[in-house]
């Protein structure tokens, strides 16, 4: 007890060090992403709740967000689905091998109109884009795999069961609603833990408010973390030996990088759990 005790403890301080110390938040998150590579797969509701002006503004969005990695053949990948009655791959993660290029094909996405057929777009996007024949990377590579769902409003089919195919595919979801989409389907379709992986927004126009938070997500605490683990060897070592056997004790979504392996579980700092005393630690 005493040990699990002092390691928790250990892993409040240290990342509330690796948080406070070093570069201000915005510089972090400026270059946060050029350090890590990813394969990134953009879903995009172009069903008719939508219009044909506010898909501009998602468009625009992607290519202003897609600037915050550095885009290439050994680096980070990406591709867009677009969806309404049916999924349609616009470009795989092979098309694109650099930022321009990329920025060039996100202009250029066609809207369509129709029904919001969700779920068969992440089942989509499981089986025909993060697969090595479509340029995804194999998963032995270690390179993560992220999709950023973007969508305004209430599916026409169920997500839940694609959602949870996804994960198991070692695909990190992303959920960012729009206007009257739901937060209960958002939760159903996004990673754990969910308020680190759900986005809402009461209009377009505010969709360029979130651009800054979820590149903090995709990219500052894993850079943070990475950048000064040096300073921590031996206890960082020892953290991830125990949170691989202690998976329900670990806190927090940020030592992901360093335990890829464990199951996070931010609840346990909150206050009232019963695994320790201390108040919640801020995601």
């Amino acid at each position: 007890m005493g040990l699990r005790l002092g390691l928790r403890f250990s892993l409040v301080m240290v990342i509330l060090a690796l948080t406070l110390s070093g570069e201000g938040v915005e510089a972090q998150s400026r270059a946060g992403c050029k350090n890590v590579h990813y394969d990134l797969a953009f879903i995009l509701d172009t069903s008719s709740s939508v219009g044909k002006e506010n898909f501009e503004k998602i468009r625009q969005w992607v290519a202003n967000l897609v600037e915050s990695f550095d885009v290439g053949e050994e680096r980070t990948r990406v591709a867009v689905v677009r969806y309404s009655d049916r999924p349609t791959l616009e470009f795989n993660l092979a098309r694109h091998k650099s930022l321009e290029e990329v920025k060039r094909a996100a202009a250029n996405i066609r809207y369509i109109g129709g029904n919001t057929m969700t779920g068969d777009a992440i089942s989509y996007t499981t089986q025909n884009v993060f697969v090595e024949r479509h340029g995804a990377r194999p998963r032995a590579k270690g390179i993560q795999r992220v999709a950023i769902l973007v969508t305004d409003g209430r599916s026409q089919d169920y997500v839940l069961e694609p959602s949870k195919e996804a994960a198991a595919a070692g695909i990190r979801v992303f959920a960012v609603g729009i206007g009257e989409a739901l937060k209960v389907e958002l939760e159903e379709i996004a990673a754990e833990p969910k308020n680190a992986h759900v986005f809402h927004v009461t209009d377009f126009n505010a969709i360029d408010k979130l651009r800054g938070r979820l590149r903090r997500r995709l990219c500052e605490m894993r850079r943070i973390i990475c950048q000064r683990s040096a300073v921590f060897p031996v206890f960082l070592l020892t953290l991830c030996t125990y949170c691989l056997s202690n998976t329900t004790h670990c806190c927090t979504p940020s030592l992901d990088v360093l335990c890829p392996n464990m199951k996070v579980q931010p609840d346990r700092f909150k206050p009232g759990s019963t695994s320790y005393a201390l108040d919640a630690v801020p995601d």
